[in-house]
């Protein structure tokens, strides 16, 4: 693996009509693209849950990243937030198998390195 392959995962959840979900997702995919190219990674495959709550891990841009992962399409996962990926407790939150790296730079995601 090169290393540098990045899926972008970006989740809006509930509350708005589809036009919204798609500004919100629009916004939040062109923070992430420019947040690869200044950390130097190709974005191998975008992902995306629009209307879903981050509480709710069966989501399905959530679980074909999941996918994907094990599949080995790429080498870390982007995001704007850590609450992208889980909204609750950090108790709670699900050890990630992959690397993952926040747009927004006070989000320190551990992950639990699991080979895939």
């Amino acid at each position: 693996m090169g290393n540098n392959r990045a899926a972008l995962y970006c989740r809006v959840d509930g509350g708005g009509d589809c036009e919204t979900y798609q500004r919100a997702l629009s916004a939040q995919r062109g923070k992430l693209e420019a947040f690869a190219r200044k950390q130097g990674l190709e974005p191998a495959r975008y992902y995306e849950d629009a209307g879903y709550p981050g509480r709710d891990l069966t989501r399905p841009g959530l679980n074909q990243m999941l996918a994907d992962w094990k599949e080995g399409k790429f080498d870390t996962v982007l995001v704007v937030k850590r609450t992208r990926l889980f909204r609750g407790s950090i108790w709670e939150e699900p050890k990630w198998p992959f690397p993952i790296l926040s747009a927004n730079k006070l989000d320190r995601i551990p992950h639990c390195g699991q080979k895939r």
